[in-house]
């Protein structure tokens, strides 16, 4: 398998293919706005959620309902970590 990979980078590197950059259409510039607020959003819907597993958590071990609270705070974090990774993958995909 190595070997292979190492055939295509050298094939690539004889051709002497172009590299030409990420460069964006005209008229783009709403949509990095708009990706750029739906990263935001996704980052304050995580928190907020984030903030509500806690309050829920104080309340369940209150109550001595404590084996149910692992979920309410892995699910916001999760979705933390997709919105954060989404946009980077993105953003190293774009260059």
């Amino acid at each position: 398998m190595i070997d292979i990979i190492s055939s295509v980078v050298e094939i690539s590197a004889a051709a002497n293919i172009p590299d030409p950059g990420a460069t964006k259409p005209p008229g783009m510039g709403g949509v990095t706005t708009i990706i750029g607020w739906l990263k935001w959003i996704g980052f304050a819907v995580a928190g907020a959620a984030m903030v509500v597993a806690g309050i829920l958590i104080s309340v369940a071990f209150k109550r001595g309902e404590g084996h149910d609270v692992l979920p309410k705070i892995l699910w916001p974090c999760l979705g933390a970590v997709v919105v954060g990774s989404g946009i980077s993958w993105i953003a190293l995909l774009a260059g």
